[in-house]
C-alpha cells in the first residue's frame, strides 16, 4: 500500500525497525537489531503465552557440522534436483558450521552436541533422524545441537534462551501482543517505511524509519493456503496454531516473489498423521510405537486401500520413494485398521493419545459392517483386507514391501477396529523470496528496500529437509535480517501525530511484585507458556504453607490453566511439593513445583 494513496495520511506511531511476528526468527531478529542500536517494535498476533510461533513448540533441534564441505555436499544433495542459489548455500552451511560459536556467544548456552554423545537419552530418541538421509553424501559429518542433553527436547529450552534475550532489551524493544500487521506501507520510491498494525480494534500507522521484518511464520492454520499450495483439503497444525500466512499476504502486497509454497514438514505418526483432534485444536505429537505397523493392523486411506509401507519411518513427512524423500498423496483423513488381537497390544502401550484415540475407536463386527460405518465401498475394502491377508500368509507384502516380519493376518472372527487419523504440518516453508542478505525480492530479482525475512516465511529449504535445519536457518538468517536492516539510511517522516502513550506501550514491563510479611516470590521459566510467578504466604508459627496465589502465568487454558489450581491444593494440603504431578501437563506441573520452590527457598 502506498502512503501517497491513503488521504489524510500521518503516521501514529514510530521506530526504527518493525518485526512482524514474535516466534524464534523474531526474537532473533529483534535482539539484533536492537544490538545496533534500533528502537524496534515486535508485534504479534497470539496474544501473551502464546507468541513463539512453532519455535514454542519444536523438538528444538539445531543443525550443525564437524566439516563445512562435508555439509555442503549433503544440503546440496538434499536440495537436488531442484536449485538454490550458491550464494544462498554458502550463507546457510557457514553458519551451520558456526553454529556452536553462536549458540555460546550470543545465547550464553554450551550447546549439547550429538555426534560427541550417542548413547545419551537425547541422542537415542531422535536416532531415526539423525541423520535422516544417511547414505546422502556428507550425512556422516551432520550434527545436531541441543540447549540441553535432557530427554525431553519437547520443552521449549531453546525459545525460552531466544526470548530472554529480547527480555533483556526491554528498553530498546518494544512488545504488542495480540497485535497483527494488516498493511505494509511503501513510499512513493518503493521502500517500505511501516505497518499498519491492528491494536485494540483500532488500525495504528507505524512508521518504521529504517524497514520491515518479516517472520510471521507459515500457513499452517490457514484451510484455503494450505488447499490452494499443497493441494491438500485439510491438514491438522502441530505447532502454533496462530500462523495463518500473513508473511505471504503482505509481502504479495508490495511485489514480492514467492518461493517454496509447496514444501512443508510433516508431524505426528507414520507419513505425518495425527490421532483425529476437534476443530481448532492443535494436533497430538505421538510416536509411532512398534505395534502400530507390527501385527495385524495396517492404515487405509479414504477409499478403504493401503497406500504406503506402515512400518518406513517418516523423516518429518517424507518417505524415501524412487530415490528421493517424497511426501505420500494425502488424504482427508486415514484409518488405523486392526483386530482384538492387536488391540490388547496396544492398550498396554503408555502413551496418553494413543489411548484416547483407542476409547474412540470406530468398532464392527464384521469387515462389511466396519466398511458401511466408514463410507467406503465393501467390495474395496473386502479386497485390502485379503490382499492383506494373503501377503501375511504368503510372508510377503507385494504391494509396499512392509518387512515380512511385521505381517500379521488381521482376524474377521470378532471385532474389527478403526481409529481415524488427519494429515498433520509441523510447518510450512513457502513465502516471500529471500536473498543471502535476507533481504525480500520482486519476481525480476530486484530487492524491496525496507523489506526483509527470515525463519519459516519464505525458508530457504527447496526439496528436502532434515531435521534441525529450520532452527539452525530462522537464527542464521534472523541475525542477518537484523543486523542488515540496521545498516539502511532511517526514511525522514513528514507527518506524524502520535496516539496517547497508552495505546502504544509496550505490553512487557517489568513488574514491582509487592509482599506482604511471611509472603515469598517464587518464579519459573519450565511451563509451556512466559514466566509462572507465585507469592507464597507461610504461617511461620506452624512452619505451613498457607496461601499459594498465583500472580503472573501465561499457561495454556486447554490444558495447564486447568490444573494450576488443583495441583497448588495438593502442595498446600502437603506442606510440600513432593506430589504427583498431573498426567498430560507435566511442563505446567514442573513450572509450578519449580515456582513454589522458588519461593520457598527464600525463606530464612
Amino acid at each position: 500500500m502506498l502512503i501517497t494513496e491513503i488521504k489524510s495520511f500521518a503516521w501514529q506511531a514510530e521506530y526504527d525497525v518493525i518485526v512482524i511476528g514474535f516466534g524464534g526468527a523474531g526474537a532473533t531478529a529483534a535482539r539484533f537489531a536492537a544490538d545496533n542500536d534500533c528502537r524496534v517494535l515486535l508485534t504479534d498476533v497470539a496474544p501473551a503465552g502464546h507468541e513463539g510461533g512453532n519455535t514454542r513448540y519444536c523438538g528444538q533441534l539445531i543443525a550443525g557440522t564437524k566439516n563445512q564441505e562435508a555439509y555442503k555436499k549433503y544440503y546440496s544433495q538434499l536440495t537436488a534436483p531442484l536449485d538454490l542459489d550458491d550464494k544462498i548455500i554458502d550463507t546457510f552451511v557457514k553458519g551451520v558450521a558456526n553454529m556452536p560459536i553462536y549458540l555460546k556467544k550470543h545465547l550464553h548456552i554450551e550447546p549439547f552436541s550429538f555426534l560427541d554423545h550417542p548413547d545419551r537419552p537425547a541422542v537415542q530418541s531422535v536416532k531415526e533422524d539423525f541423520p535422516d538421509y544417511p547414505d546422502y553424501p556428507g550425512a556422516s559429518e551432520y550434527n545436531l545441537y541441543t540447549v540441553h542433553d535432557g530427554k525431553q527436547i519437547e520443552d521449549g529450552a531453546l525459545w525460552k534462551a531466544l526470548r530472554n534475550e529480547v527480555m533483556k532489551r526491554l528498553d530498546q524493544i518494544t512488545i504488542w501482543y495480540e497485535s497483527p500487521a494488516i498493511h505494509l506501507l511503501q513510499n512513493a520510491l518503493g521502500k517500505v517505511v511501516g505497518a499498519v498494525i491492528k491494536r485494540n480494534n483500532q488500525d495504528i500507522y507505524v512508521h518504521a524509519k529504517k524497514g520491515v521484518i518479516l517472520t510471521a511464520g507459515g500457513f499452517e492454520n490457514n484451510p484455503q493456503k494450505i488447499q490452494d499450495y499443497l493441494n491438500v483439503p485439510k491438514m491438522i497444525p502441530m505447532g502454533t496454531l496462530y500462523n495463518k500466512g500473513d508473511a505471504i499476504k503482505l509481502s504479495i502486497e508490495v511485489g514480492a516473489d514467492q518461493w517454496h509454497t509447496g514444501i512443508y514438514n510433516g508431524g505426528g505418526i507414520y507419513h505425518g498423521l495425527t490421532y483425529a483432534v476437534p476443530e481448532g485444536e492443535r494436533g497430538i505429537l505421538s510416536f509411532t510405537w512398534p505395534q502400530l505397523y507390527t501385527g495385524s493392523i495396517f492404515v487405509v486411506g479414504n477409499d478403504g486401500t493401503r497406500y504406503f509401507p506402515e512400518d518406513q519411518h517418516s523423516k518429518a513427512g517424507y518417505l524415501f520413494m524412487h530415490g528421493f524423500g517424497r511426501h505420500p498423496y494425502l488424504t482427508e483423513q486415514s484409518w488405523i485398521i486392526f483386530d482384538d488381537k492387536q488391540k490388547d497390544k496396544l492398550t498396554n502401550i503408555q502413551d496418553d493419545a494413543l489411548q484416547k484415540a483407542i476409547k474412540t475407536a470406530i468398532v464392527a463386527s464384521s469387515v462389511s459392517e466396519l466398511a458401511q460405518k466408514l463410507n467406503f465401498d465393501s467390495d474395496t475394502f473386502q479386497k485390502t483386507v485379503n490382499d492383506y491377508n494373503t501377503f501375511a500368509k504368503l510372508g510377503k507384502d507385494y504391494q509396499f514391501n512392509r518387512d515380512n516380519r511385521t505381517i500379521i493376518q488381521l482376524s474377521t472372527d470378532q471385532h474389527i477396529y478403526a481409529i481415524k487419523l488427519q494429515p498433520a504440518t509441523l510447518n510450512t516453508q513457502g513465502g516471500p523470496r529471500r536473498n543471502e542478505h535476507a533481504a525480500i525480492l520482486r519476481p525480476d530479482g530486484s530487492v524491496i528496500k525496507g523489506l526483509f525475512g527470515a525463519g519459516e516465511a519464505g525458508s530457504i529449504t527447496t526439496n528436502q529437509y532434515q531435521a534441525g535445519q529450520d532452527v539452525a536457518e530462522l537464527l542464521i538468517f534472523g541475525k542477518i535480517a537484523g543486523e542488515n536492516v540496521a545498516k539502511l539510511q532511517a526514511d525522514t517522516a513528514e507527518k506524524i501525530s502520535l496516539l496517547q502513550e497508552d495505546i502504544l506501550a509496550s505490553d512487557e514491563t517489568t513488574i514491582d511484585f509487592q509482599l506482604e510479611p511471611n509472603q515469598y516470590l517464587g518464579k519459573s521459566d519450565q511451563g509451556m507458556g512466559n514466566e509462572l510467578v507465585v507469592k507464597v504466604t507461610m504461617n511461620q508459627t506452624k512452619n505451613k504453607i498457607e496461601k499459594i496465589d498465583v500472580v503472573k502465568q501465561s499457561e495454556t487454558k486447554e490444558i495447564g490453566q486447568k490444573i494450576i489450581t488443583p495441583l497448588l491444593n495438593k502442595i498446600i494440603n502437603a506442606n510440600s511439593t513432593n506430589v504427583d504431578t498431573v498426567s498430560g501437563a507435566s511442563l505446567t506441573s514442573s513450572a509450578v513445583k519449580s515456582a513454589v520452590n522458588n519461593a520457598l527457598s527464600k525463606i530464612n
